[in-house]
């Protein structure tokens, strides 16, 4: 992931920003529902996808804020049209304070820090087909695989 640059930056709900990185795939589901019928959905997904979860965070250029997660979506769309292309350089976390920065080598800077007073809230994961990485607010990490059961999700501090 570490030198590819990001495609497909987007905001979901609310603040949640997702990133997508490495060569892009069509993913394509589908289910039955009792009131709708078959359904599918179609998406295109990268061979990594960062999530921003729950937590707040801001998009630096060179210095300067571009937008932050309190702000209109706009806003963030500007700061997520400015990020796709930059390719990361860095990850850097600190187990103290729950924070970390995301570096990008056009100058683009997503820092996050935790939001509210749960040290155990999940701030973002960095999803590929056979694991999942989250990092949580207390600094603590996880590696798991994409179906584990939340009950048995194992956390461990960075060190």
């Amino acid at each position: 992931m570490i030198g590819q640059p990001v495609w497909g930056a987007e905001q979901g709900y609310g603040s949640f920003l997702s990133l997508q990185f490495g060569s892009p795939k069509l993913i394509v589901k589908e289910w039955q529902s009792a009131s709708r019928g078959q359904q599918r959905r179609a998406y295109v997904q990268g061979d990594w996808t960062v999530w921003i979860y729950c937590c707040e965070w801001r998009f630096l250029m060179q210095g300067s804020q571009i937008a932050w997660s309190e702000d209109s979506r706009d806003d963030i769309a500007r700061a997520t049209g400015i990020l796709n292309g930059q390719k990361l350089i860095a990850i850097q976390t600190s187990r103290t304070d729950g924070r970390s920065t995301l570096r990008f080598d056009l100058g683009g800077l997503l820092e996050t820090w935790p939001v509210g007073d749960d040290s155990t809230e999940e701030q973002w994961f960095i999803y590929s087909s056979d694991e999942v990485f989250g990092f949580r607010a207390d600094g603590h990490f996880s590696r798991q695989l994409p179906d584990t059961p939340r009950e048995k999700e194992r956390w461990a501090p960075l060190g």
